[in-house]
């Protein structure tokens, strides 16, 4: 069998604040769900793979066409994020023009939250449930034998006029057998970030799983046990990385440091083998202290992306985001005095929330001062807690999201939780933040004494019209 892996343009994307999709305004990252997916077909099977991100290659409809005409696959794999399920469906569509016996098989988030519609997709043959390396894998061996597509466990496909799908049995406990993403089968050497300082960058993941339950967040394909892999393991993938000229590196688990111990010993192996690389994780102020810090300066961390999601005690509770502000203040600080660039994520327009707390959050990110501060309007995304309690409650008078996935439509627009606040209250207050936290005199002086040169300069400019854009 011959697999194309397609990562779908977002010529359609649903505007939307959630960090994953602003950090793709300030860069250019791999879509390493389809990369891990290649790597353990390259290691487990005879089949072929290959991988065609339209993104990165800045490919159009028309383009992405005639690369299928090219590349004459068996069967296409589609990554699909709720946010992206139009440009996904038109991948597909564009798959069958070229010709109907290819399969088309999607997988990704909103496949596990909306199966039934997904599969009802005309285009979609069949759905990967959870995660996909080895299920994806079996299934190329099944569909190359004609035979066993009943003892793969969690796909979902067509049969004539039926609708099969297998017992979903749960998740990869050792993610260490699991192969490196197949960075060289992306066109790695376009991938940056706006805020890193060498190129090419890549993303990592070390970790799946989250064990918090903050209200805002869904992770439906991954679960809630938090999976890690090994120190040796992960420092193997980038000293992988840094034989194709990778040096910078952005740690994309949900919390990098849930396991603390486990974040030293990553440190450590760094140190242990004189790496020199830059790197990002993202993390919560409740999972790090001074002796953390200091590990993962002194082993290259240079940015970490604390998610603190509001100023009051009160709306907090409310998210399930159980952290202190005291705490936030001393993290932030001992954090900055170590020299590494902070980036705080916080919400507005949250349930129960008041034009008064939401002015109080303001003036804690201000507090905090970070080098880069990140706002957006509480949205209620599918899957998530916040999502179900708005329709529990009346506040989201419809399954909207359900309605978009059953009939996806170009000019769906996301409900706000305008229960205190109307939509535009809570954009103007959104741009007032932005305004508030960026356009301070004293800001503007700390940012340009840090610039060693203008293309430096025109980087976080850029950096920062992005994301107020996003």
């Amino acid at each position: 069998m011959k697999a194309l892996l397609i990562y779908p343009p977002k010529q359609h994307m649903i505007k939307t604040n959630v960090p994953e999709f602003v950090d793709k305004e300030t860069g250019s990252y791999p879509p390493l769900g389809l990369l891990y997916i290649a790597g353990f077909i390259q290691r487990n099977s005879s089949h072929e793979v290959e991988v065609l991100d339209t993104q990165a290659e800045g490919l159009d409809y028309v383009q992405i066409e005639e690369k299928i005409r090219e590349k004459r696959p068996d069967i296409v794999g589609i990554q699909v994020f709720t946010f992206t399920l139009i440009d996904a469906i038109l991948t597909a569509e564009t798959v069958k023009k070229v010709s109907n016996n290819i399969l088309v098989c999607f997988g990704g988030p909103h496949v596990n939250i909306y199966p039934e519609e997904t599969i009802n997709i005309p285009e979609a043959d069949f759905l990967i449930m959870g995660e996909g390396e080895i299920r994806f894998t079996r299934l190329l061996d099944a569909l190359d034998k004609r035979e066993g597509l009943m003892d793969i466990d969690g796909i979902i496909f067509k049969d004539n006029s039926r609708i099969i799908r297998t017992p979903l049995r749960g998740y990869i406990e050792d993610l260490d057998s699991i192969p490196f993403p197949a960075r060289r089968l992306s066109p790695y050497k376009k991938y940056y970030s706006l805020l890193a300082k060498q190129t090419p960058v890549t993303t990592m993941i070390t970790s799946r799983g989250c064990p918090f339950r903050c209200l805002f967040c869904g992770r439906p394909h991954l679960g809630k046990k938090f999976r890690a892999r090994s120190a040796a393991n992960v420092v193997d993938e980038i000293e992988d990385s840094l034989k194709i000229g990778i040096r910078e590196f952005f740690f994309y688990d949900d919390t990098f440091s849930v396991n603390r111990d486990r974040a030293y010993d990553i440190c450590d192996e760094i140190l242990k083998r004189g790496l020199e690389v830059s790197w990002d994780v993202r993390t919560r102020i409740d999972t790090v202290d001074e002796g953390l810090l200091k590990r993962l300066k002194k082993a290259g961390c240079e940015r970490i992306h604390y998610g603190v999601e509001a100023g009051t005690k009160e709306i907090l509770n409310v998210l399930c985001k159980d952290i202190d502000l005291k705490k936030a203040k001393e993290i932030f600080k001992k954090t900055k005095d170590l020299g590494i660039t902070t980036l705080a994520y916080f919400m507005i327009g949250s349930p129960t929330e008041t034009k008064d707390q939401i002015l109080r959050t303001i003036d804690f990110a201000i507090e905090l001062d970070p080098d880069f501060v990140h706002f957006s309007i509480t949205t209620p995304f599918p899957a998530t807690e916040l999502y179900r309690l708005g329709l529990e409650r009346g506040v989201l008078k419809k399954d909207y999201w359900r309605e978009f996935a059953s009939e996806p439509k170009k000019n769906f627009i996301p409900e706000m939780w305008e229960e205190n606040l109307s939509r535009d209250e809570l954009s103007a207050l959104l741009k007032f933040a932005y305004k508030r936290f960026y356009a301070r005199p004293c800001y503007i002086m700390k940012e340009l004494a840090k610039v060693r040169d203008v293309r430096e300069l025109l980087r976080k400019i850029k950096a920062g019209l992005n994301v107020i854009k996003s």
